[in-house]
């Protein structure tokens, strides 16, 4: 599956190299004036210029790595026990996060697992892998992971507040998640280690088999260090 990148900006300067090349052997060819010469060069320096310009800022203002959640789905979310001094809960959350590698020379490698986790109300309630280290993705391209998180009883700190606004959303009939993906990659040859931190609202309802829920892909925030 393809990202989709952004090939123009390394066409644009293959065409900027091509057309100084191609200008400087034809005025050699055909014994052009000294000053038909210069002022090929400026043009030719000129698109260079504007080539350069839009790799720098291609690179500059584009984080290397994206993340999006292609699909998921909510077949159980529910209060599993509750007591003074803990809360647990039930669930069963299927998920396809996409990861997309912007760099159109050097693939990503993953070199620490990447872990997706699940809070509810700020409180982490699941945590499951996607990928092992080792994996990559190659460049300009993009793979997608699925897993599954269920669990019978699962511990989380939820608090009043957290509790009286499971209620609430229970009662609505949809839940507002939060996916958190973190990992760790480089690009090799290089062995700078890159932190990746990407952040995802989610808004689930219950899905079963005889009423499976639409879902609309969410694109994450990224933070890369």
């Amino acid at each position: 599956m393809t990202d989709g990148g952004d090939p123009g900006v390394c066409d644009e300067c293959v065409e900027a190299c091509w057309l100084a090349c191609c200008c400087a052997f034809f005025l050699d060819a055909i014994g052009g004036k000294a000053l038909t010469r210069v002022a090929c060069a400026l043009v030719a320096f000129a698109v260079l210029a504007v080539g350069v310009t839009l790799l720098a800022r291609h690179h500059v203002y584009r984080p290397p790595l994206g993340v999006t959640v292609e699909d998921a789905a909510l077949a159980r979310l529910a209060l599993a026990d509750r007591n003074a001094t803990a809360t647990a809960l039930a669930y069963d959350v299927s998920l396809a996060v996409a990861l997309h590698n912007h760099h159109w020379l050097r693939r990503a490698l993953h070199t620490a697992p990447l872990d997706a986790e699940l809070l509810f109300a700020g409180a982490r309630f699941a945590r499951v892998e996607l990928a092992g280290k080792g994996a990559a993705v190659r460049a300009g391209n993009s793979e997608a992971y699925r897993a599954v998180a269920a669990a019978d009883r699962a511990g989380v700190a939820l608090g009043s507040a957290g509790v009286a606004e499971f209620v609430r959303e229970s009662t609505a009939g949809v839940f507002r998640l939060e996916l958190k993906v973190v990992g760790e990659l480089r690009f090799p040859p290089g062995r700078h280690l890159q932190r990746l931190d990407a952040v995802c609202p989610l808004e689930l309802p219950l899905s079963t088999a005889t009423s499976p829920a639409t879902f609309r892909k969410v694109k994450c925030a990224v933070f890369t260090s």
